[in-house]
């Protein structure tokens, strides 16, 4: 690939190579739609979430009243008719927590009499699901830190909850806290910042304030920082730029909070992943050019984070250095090897689990690892993800409670290096289809639709032919039911609570209709 001027590249224009026409009338849509990505036309690039909704919603004046009562109110609106609080899918460690959350909430803050009935229905929630917990493969963040924090607090109102059955969590928060540089915690920036409300007991409240963001955040969580307000009574003069962050979200999130606030870097580089997959990058070199010329404004020499002001991370560095070396820019990507463990890739330091999607972006990416690297990471990867795979078919991730985030991402990325070994996956994949053409784990899903749908077009197109049907059933379920231009769908990735990044579900439907419209010509697509 020559180098051009300025140091760019010259833009990598292969394509797969089983391209079979396109459907004109598709193809128009996703134009538009691919445009509005692109130009980040959107003022909310993250669904809100009850749990951060919740710490901002907790906030009081000098005269004890609520700050914010509207937001209580909406919260009340959103419970659940099983009592809880949270996401749309029924995702324990989201669910109880969140409704932990809000329950301490109404004690301290809610009409004793209007709001009884609602409290209970959200103690006798935690109640019948503290079990699932263990059925679940991965934790939401900071689980084992914030929830016995919460649990504590519980205790202290003398709030009735099965305490017993949550106890290993203060293990699991003493194995965590082995890895944290406990004793400087609050001296330097860390991932643990994101989970500031975990550390109820032991926060430094000068320290912590040091390590505020220019924006006024806490590490980018809307929640750690309303926590941080609430331990001081002056907070509004205090955290002037911080009441400025938290109101201008709720501006702009009229339903709430969202989990990650700023995400400018994870909004640019994970659509353009999407649609590059699509083949619909093409024709938009001046909107593609403003988006990487952003991400390269905020790169730094230990990569980048979902933020522009947070800390880097093995994930959005690989994500953005796959947009910017697919758009031609010649960007070193050693910084990764900084990710590099004895088995694996981490995505942070200090973190206990690693990722199977994150260790198959860092492989993706290969090629902006230094050459004499790459064998070796190459071959480490490998072992990790073929390893991690459940009963020889399918993935599970900490990032997305769906099997079919990391799988379908393993089926895009794996069979460059291991073809014969990806059969298994791919039936595994078309049995779980849906009869209406959708696929979902717990319900069916436009996200997960998509995202399978794009990794079995580009098995299609590059490995070997699959039968039509399950694909043009699934383009038509992506279409008639599932539009790229929801206002909200089912919350699906994992930080604190669950949550759903509206720009980047959208793209990933726009890439796999792009990818379908490129694969099938018009005779003989979902709409003949």
């Amino acid at each position: 690939m020559a180098l051009l001027a300025g140091g760019r590249r010259e833009p990598d224009r292969q394509r797969p190579v089983a391209k079979a026409g396109s459907n004109t009338r598709l193809s128009a849509y996703l134009d538009d739609a691919a445009e509005s990505i692109l130009r980040m036309e959107t003022s909310r690039p993250i669904q809100p979430t009850d749990y951060d909704t919740c710490w901002v919603a907790a906030l009081i004046n000098p005269d004890g009243t609520l700050a914010y009562p509207d937001l209580l109110r909406r919260l009340l609106e959103r419970q659940h008719p099983d009592g809880s609080w949270g996401g749309r899918i029924p995702y324990a460690h989201d669910r109880l927590l969140t409704t932990l959350a809000i329950i301490l909430l109404l004690h301290r803050f809610g009409n004793r009499q209007r709001d009884h009935a609602q409290r209970r229905a959200g103690e006798r929630y935690i109640w019948q699901h503290a079990r699932n917990l263990q059925y679940e493969p991965h934790q939401t963040v900071g689980f084992e830190m914030i929830l016995p924090t919460l649990l504590r607090e519980a205790r202290e109102l003398g709030i009735s909850l099965p305490y017993a059955q949550f106890q290993h969590h203060e293990a699991e928060r003493t194995m965590k806290l082995r890895i944290l540089p406990t004793q400087r915690l609050f001296e330097v920036r860390t991932s643990a910042l994101f989970s500031l409300e975990a550390f109820a007991d032991e926060l430094d409240v000068d320290g912590a304030t040091e390590l505020l963001s220019n924006d006024g955040s806490m590490a980018t969580s809307p929640s750690a920082t309303a926590f941080l307000l609430s331990q001081v009574p002056d907070w509004r003069s205090r955290y002037p730029k911080s009441v400025d962050y938290l109101e201008e979200l709720q501006v702009r999130c009229d339903a709430g909070l969202p989990p990650i606030a700023p995400s400018d870097v994870f909004v640019r580089a994970w659509p353009m992943y999407y649609l590059y997959h699509g083949n619909l990058l093409a024709g938009r070199a001046g909107l593609v050019r403003s988006n990487c010329e952003y991400l390269l404004e905020h790169w730094g020499s230990e990569g980048i984070g979902w933020s522009s002001n947070g800390l880097p991370d093995s994930d959005d560095t690989a994500m953005t250095l796959l947009a910017l070396r697919r758009a031609g820019y010649d960007v070193d990507g050693s910084c990764l090897l900084a990710y590099e463990r004895d088995r694996h890739f981490a995505v942070l330091e200090h973190e206990r689990d690693p990722s199977v999607s994150v260790n198959l972006h860092v492989l993706e990416a290969l090629d902006a690892i230094p050459a004499w690297d790459r064998l070796r990471v190459r071959d480490k990867i490998l072992r990790y993800v073929l390893g991690a795979r459940q009963h020889g078919t399918f993935w599970t991730d900490k990032w997305h409670v769906s099997p079919y985030y990391p799988t379908s991402r393993a089926l895009m990325i794996l069979p460059s290096y291991v073809p014969e070994d990806m059969e298994a996956t791919v039936n595994w994949l078309l049995a779980t289809q849906h009869a209406s053409g959708a696929w979902g784990h717990y319900v069916p899903t436009a996200e997960e639709t998509a995202l399978t749908l794009l990794a079995l077009l580009k098995y299609h197109r590059g490995v070997r032919s699959l039968p039509h049907e399950p694909l043009h059933r699934a383009a038509r379920y992506l279409v008639v039911e599932g539009g790229p231009f929801q206002d909200h769908y089912p919350e699906l990735w994992i930080s604190k609570a669950l949550y759903a990044p509206t720009v980047v579900i959208r793209s990933t439907i726009v890439g796999a209709l792009g990818l379908y419209s490129d694969t099938f010509d018009e005779s003989e697509s979902a709409w003949n």
